[in-house]
């Protein structure tokens, strides 16, 4: 009889399925803007314009998700941030709300989800402003 390598088909134990998982990881960034690139050529036709970043950024936070546990960044102090970029681990997929002063909503699954994030996305910042994540997964 050949051996082919492959495991028999049967149900994998919870374990032997997180073997090895890690909480997500989720990384903010507080730049004080976005600006244009200098245009060096003046007789260089151009009909848009490139926007990036404003570095160096102000401050950076990075959150550690547990779950179904809303896990919230901490305000600021002294904020001048007008954007952030948050960065969500390589395969990983995060549920957010973003509060201005004053509002408290948690993230959440169930009807109606909040909004869903992977990757990195900029977004809009004000100061006194807080994030709040959860994991798609809830595990």
């Amino acid at each position: 009889m050949v051996e082919s390598g492959l495991r028999p088909c049967y149900p994998i134990a919870l374990g032997e399925l997180n073997e090895g998982y890690r909480m997500a990881s989720v990384r903010i960034f507080g730049y004080p803007g976005i600006v244009q690139i200098e245009k060096r050529l003046q007789k260089q036709f151009s009909s848009d314009s490139v926007q990036m970043r404003m570095e160096p950024y102000n401050w950076s936070v990075q959150l550690t998700l547990n779950g179904l546990t809303p896990v919230t960044m901490p305000a600021q102090a002294n904020d001048t941030a007008t954007v952030v970029f948050v960065e969500v681990d390589d395969n990983v997929a995060v549920r957010y709300e973003l509060n201005p002063p004053g509002s408290s909503r948690s993230p959440s699954n169930v009807d109606p989800p909040s909004p869903k994030l992977q990757g990195e996305q900029p977004f809009q910042w004000f100061k006194g402003a807080t994030m709040s994540f959860i994991d798609v997964t809830g595990l």
